[in-house]
């Protein structure tokens, strides 16, 4: 049984018989459960969330089921119309059934093909299991399962990025790297709601950029996303195509050789200043050892090689890029006999089959040096974090910490392209 009131608005109509009645019982419902005042909403439910100036953020990828505990009061709705007003302490419990999408708060059922999760009062904060979010949550079915999508404006969305992807630092000394990312993130964003999928435009994870929700917000961090607002980066007038990664390790990569056969003229590879402004970054320099063993599972898991009783003959980097990175690797392997093969690893392939010493990761990157010792074990010892294209986010640090501003960090890693306000 439901121990917590909820204010139900189902079909209310002022005009009817019913409605009156409905109304009366509603007033004594309010007088005994000591409600707060009715609130009042836009006569069109979506007006706010259709504009391009909003992104769609996948939460979860649920199975036939959902439960959502609702930790501040907030109004459900569908399509049409308003359904209730749920008060703090209530379950929301999503099912679905035959392709339906059904909702139980307490005794209270309703079905529709979506419903809406909106804060009760204008600028709340939403506060499901723990995770608190501005906007609203609608919920759907797709392919039977239930969805949740996080509605929300870009700037607050970017707000909900920062310090899930940049580190904020003390003080102010991050202040430039953090105002040209603030960029970077709305850009990328930008660039997704354009690409107009079905029923979300955007992960919230590293498929993507991370998003925290409120969660992921400070006043510092707002402060810097509102001195920018609207602010995009564009080339030939077009938005730019954004990458960026951690740490270039001195010299960052052309995306043709990583993620696009085509040049992109703002996206080649750069060098990281005279002394590498990444320097200071924790994973500038790093190494990483494997037994032989280890190192052959790797290969074998990948389906690279029918066995794991193989045993290394010899490791070999066929070629680098520009930057140093590895283009090329050459495995080769034996039976311990007579057969031997080379396993052939290009680019970023490298870095999700080797990956770390331990396994818990992807090889840092592929700006490294291999060697094999008399004992069979490998080391790599090697620079920098990520793939190496577009904006180094230590290298940015590295540069605000020497007074350089947003622009000229932008300028930087990104040549040629200009800034333009969304909504100018």
């Amino acid at each position: 049984m439901n121990h917590f009131p909820i204010f139900i608005l189902h079909n209310f109509s002022p005009f009817s018989k019913t409605s009156k009645l409905k109304l009366f019982l509603l007033l004594i419902l309010l007088f005994f459960l000591g409600c707060s005042s009715t609130k009042r909403f836009s006569s069109d439910n979506n007006t706010e969330f259709s504009s391009s100036s909003t992104i769609r953020v996948l939460l979860d990828n649920n199975s036939n089921e959902l439960t959502i505990s609702v930790n501040d009061e907030v109004l459900i709705s569908d399509d049409s119309k308003k359904l209730a007003i749920v008060k703090s302490g209530n379950k929301l419990r999503f099912s679905e059934k035959s392709g339906e999408l059904n909702l139980n708060v307490g005794d209270a059922k309703f079905s529709s093909e979506k419903f809406y999760i909106t804060p009760a009062t204008d600028n709340a904060i939403i506060k499901i299991n723990g995770k608190q979010y501005r906007g609203r949550i609608s919920i759907f079915i797709i392919d039977s399962e239930i969805k949740s999508v996080n509605q929300i404006g870009l700037e607050d969305y970017v707000k909900g990025v920062m310090t899930k992807e940049m580190p904020i630092g003390k003080g102010n000394e991050n202040y430039d790297a953090l105002k040209a990312f603030s960029l970077c993130a709305r850009t990328y964003a930008f660039n997704k709601i354009n690409e107009n999928k079905n029923f979300f435009d955007i992960y919230p994870d590293t498929r993507d950029q991370v998003y925290g929700g409120a969660d992921g917000e400070t006043e510092y961090t707002n402060k810097i996303v509102d001195e920018t607002k609207g602010q995009l980066l564009v080339y030939e007038n077009e938005p730019a195509i954004i990458f960026y990664h951690s740490t270039c390790g001195g010299q960052t990569e052309d995306v043709s050789n990583v993620f696009s056969k085509k040049n992109i003229a703002y996206l080649c590879g750069v060098k990281d200043g005279e002394e590498p402004y990444c320097k200071i970054s924790p994973r500038y320099e790093w190494t990483e050892n494997y037994s032989e063993l280890t190192f052959i599972d790797r290969l074998y898991k990948a389906k690279l090689i029918e066995s794991n009783k193989y045993r290394l003959s010899d490791i070999k980097i066929k070629s680098r890029f520009n930057s140093g990175r590895v283009n090329e690797l050459d495995i080769i392997v034996n039976d311990g006999e007579e057969i031997q093969k080379t396993i052939f690893l290009v680019s970023n392939q490298i870095r999700s089959i080797i990956r770390s010493g331990d396994g818990k990761s992807i090889l840092k990157s592929t700006l490294f040096n291999i060697n094999l010792d008399d004992d069979e074990n490998i080391v790599i010892t090697g620079k920098g974090n990520g793939h190496g294209v577009g904006f180094c986010q230590w290298g940015a640090i590295g540069q605000s910490k020497k007074g350089i501003d947003y622009i000229e960090i932008l300028n930087h890693y990104f040549p040629g392209t200009t800034i333009k306000n969304l909504y100018d």
